[in-house]
């Protein structure tokens, strides 16, 4: 382990790195520690005994950092933390510095150029957020999923773009939108669009898409930004990683998309995600009626009892015990184990176990309930 000393103008805070740290947790320690820093464009450098000043960017750089310190003995390296992209002081010595503001005076040029970028080169990243400029193009462009697609593909328009809109009219079978900031000039943005009832898709019947109120300018935040939208744009992720966090996704959103999102929506955007993949939680429980007839059927001997509230037909536990495992008690020590641990879903609640061992010290038996 090694201790990070990160230095923010006149103040530091101690950040403990170890083999399993990441950049981002330097990240998220150093804007916790500093409100001021800004999440998408802080930067770190350090130095280390012997050596020119060295980048922390990624995770390979904070891997190198850990391994150098620990073949060299440092229990301790200092890190500056810069609230944008960190530029390198150029050294000129006297004479060069001299002939320099003599050239400056004699060409009219100020000694402040700018010298960035000749010595760090940036290349700009390209957000998810990018194709969104294009949601809305054209006349005559259709939306197969009618007026909710339509909308959703005009909040990622305005988002992308920058600018506020209302609605004139927002039905299932029309929708006109106008700038927010139209005032009395009769060339503001305005889209029209209608439902075709033949196909069932929405079709742009006339947009003016030149805006001349002067706002369009893209922010990390719009007031258009929903739960609705957030669970749409996550929905891969969380059949891939069901146990997807808010945290992750209010990270995601702001290093792919350039958005800020609140916990608020990251969390009601992943469980709806989840609802839409997996059904949602309360149903299920239904289910667990199916389960048992089912279970009782194909695997004869099997217990499963359901107990609920006989008044409320509220769910209050259920209990598991397959046939196999009732059988295999028969043959283990006269010894039982009982384990358990909360369920952190929406609902709560406990798993308990109870567990027994054989001759050949395994674990062949387990009958669970909830």
């Amino acid at each position: 382990m090694v201790l990070l000393l990160c230095k923010f103008r006149v103040s530091t805070a101690i950040f403990c790195a170890s083999s399993t740290s990441r950049f981002r947790d330097v990240i998220e320690f150093a804007c916790g520690n500093w409100d001021s820093l800004n999440f998408e464009t802080i930067s770190f450098t350090y130095e280390l005994p012997g050596n020119a000043l060295c980048m922390l960017r990624s995770d390979y750089d904070l891997n190198t950092l850990i391994s150098f310190a620990c073949s060299a003995g440092l229990e301790h390296v200092n890190v500056s933390v810069y609230n944008g992209p960190f530029v390198p002081q150029i050294e000129d010595d006297s004479s060069s510095q001299e002939n320099h503001s003599m050239i400056d005076r004699s060409s009219g040029h100020q000694d402040g150029a700018d010298m960035l970028s000749k010595y760090y080169h940036h290349e700009p990243k390209i957000l998810l957020t990018a194709s969104w400029a294009k949601a809305i193009s054209d006349v005559g462009q259709s939306f197969e999923g009618g007026a909710s697609q339509f909308r959703r593909a005009l909040k990622m328009y305005s988002m992308e773009v920058g600018f506020e809109y209302d609605f004139v009219k927002n039905t299932k079978e029309r929708v006109i939108a106008i700038c927010r900031r139209r005032g009395t000039n009769d060339y503001m943005w305005r889209v029209n669009a209608t439902l075709q009832k033949i196909n069932g898709f929405f079709y742009i019947r006339s947009l003016n898409n030149i805006h001349t109120c002067g706002a369009a300018v893209r922010t990390t935040k719009n007031s258009r930004m929903s739960s609705e939208l957030v669970a749409s744009l996550i929905r891969d992720k969380v059949r891939d990683k069901p146990l997807t966090r808010p945290t992750d996704v209010v990270y995601d959103f702001k290093e792919s998309y350039g958005l800020d999102i609140t916990y608020h929506h990251a969390w009601w955007g992943v469980d709806r995600a989840k609802n839409e993949l997996f059904g949602h939680q309360s149903l299920s429980y239904d289910l667990l009626r199916w389960y048992k007839e089912e279970t009782e059927r194909t695997n004869p001997g099997s217990i499963i009892e359901i107990d609920y509230d006989i008044n409320t037909g509220r769910f209050k536990r259920v209990f598991v015990s397959f046939y196999a495992c009732i059988y295999g008690f028969w043959y283990c020590r006269p010894m039982l184990f009982l384990d358990g641990t909360f369920l952190k879903g929406r609902y709560k609640g406990n798993l308990l176990v109870a567990t027994a061992k054989d001759g050949d010290q395994g674990n062949p038996t387990r009958t669970q309930h909830y």
